[in-house]
């Protein structure tokens, strides 16, 4: 007992102490956050294929939301689905589904009558979800995705760092209570706020691992041209949910399916838009057009699409193939924990 009330830590003077105390939460602030570093920082990146799967890579850019996109663009643009003014309905005569890829005509069947932009991207988010196993099983193994297993691992470190401030300050605490000396407020809110920003930095993750994040980089700047290709040459249907897939919706703006932007981003004055789509040949390759104001020019090749394969089964394809690519502390706990500390 007498060891534990007197000994080098218990005996500290009060400024003394709260220096070694900063220390060793600096210290133990930098170990934890060394130990949770991504394992996959230093990894090289995978090979980018010429045609990538606009559905896998909408997973990793957005998970189940942004492949729920393509589906519903896709849709949208072989004229199964109309925009309108904030709602996305069925086409009058949609053409046959048995040329869709199963997770288009998944999320066409599933469609509802007439729904709104919010309703649609939820019930297409639902839909989808048995499809992305496929595409999570894919860049997991290629360490594009964040494991659950780093993030456990990340917590354990924090919680042990937590554990090394709290007991010191704690223990140094419960003597300076103890000598009866209460001018102790700095102590504490050294410990709780070290401790509340220590979890916070082992907490905070994305669903992207280091290596995911610097290969959704290297794919937007690989296909960056793509955000002009839509607004001046004629880009194809493949072309179109790849844009969707990489950049979101928001790189719809000023395009010719600027509407489908619209309806989830509304401008002010959004009120005065009243365009739609009108259905056209899937067979005939060509793209769908504009019943409102704006006409809709562009051409499309389904075959691109096509080859490209929106399809599960697709992504190891598409992956395999390579392309390039002081005075208040001295008077407060100088006083306190100087009293504390003898």
């Amino acid at each position: 007992m007498d060891a534990f009330l007197h000994n080098p830590i218990a005996d500290m003077y009060g400024p003394d102490f709260l220096l070694f105390y900063s220390f060793v939460i600096v210290a133990t602030l930098i170990t934890c956050w060394r130990l949770v570093q991504d394992p996959t920082k230093n990894q090289p990146l995978p090979l980018i294929s010429e045609k990538p799967d606009p559905y896998e890579i909408a997973y990793l850019r957005s998970l189940e939301a942004g492949v729920a996109h393509v589906a519903l663009f896709d849709l949208i643009v072989e004229d199964y689905l109309q925009v309108g003014k904030q709602a996305i309905i069925k086409a009058v005569n949609p053409p046959q589904t048995f040329d869709l890829y199963p997770i288009e005509q998944q999320v066409f069947n599933n469609f509802s009558a007439a729904s709104t932009v919010e309703d649609s991207i939820k019930l297409a988010t639902q839909t989808v979800q048995p499809f992305c196993n496929g595409y999570e099983e894919q860049l997991q193994n290629e360490q594009l995705l964040h494991d659950d297993k780093w993030h456990e691992w990340n917590i354990k470190v924090g919680l042990i760092g937590a554990m090394i401030i709290f007991s010191l300050g704690g223990y140094k605490l419960l003597i300076a209570l103890g000598k009866g000396r209460y001018n102790v407020g700095f102590l504490i809110a050294m410990g709780v706020i070290s401790i509340i920003f220590l979890l916070w930095l082992v907490s905070r993750r994305s669903h992207l691992s280091h290596r995911g994040k610097r290969y959704l980089q290297q794919l937007q700047q690989t296909f960056a041209q793509l955000r002009t290709k839509v607004r001046f040459a004629n880009p194809s249907i493949y072309d179109y949910n790849l844009l969707v897939a990489l950049f979101g919706v928001e790189a719809l703006a000023g395009t010719s399916y600027d509407s489908y932007h619209k309806a989830f981003f509304p401008p002010i004055d959004y009120g005065r838009t009243t365009s739609t789509y009108t259905r056209s040949s899937r067979s005939s390759s060509s793209r769908s057009s504009w019943s409102g104001s704006v006409s809709l020019s562009s051409s499309s090749s389904c075959s691109s699409s096509s080859s490209c394969s929106s399809s599960s089964s697709s992504s190891s394809s598409c992956s395999s193939s390579s392309c390039s690519s002081g005075s208040s502390c001295g008077g407060g706990c100088g006083g306190g924990c100087g009293g504390c500390g003898g």
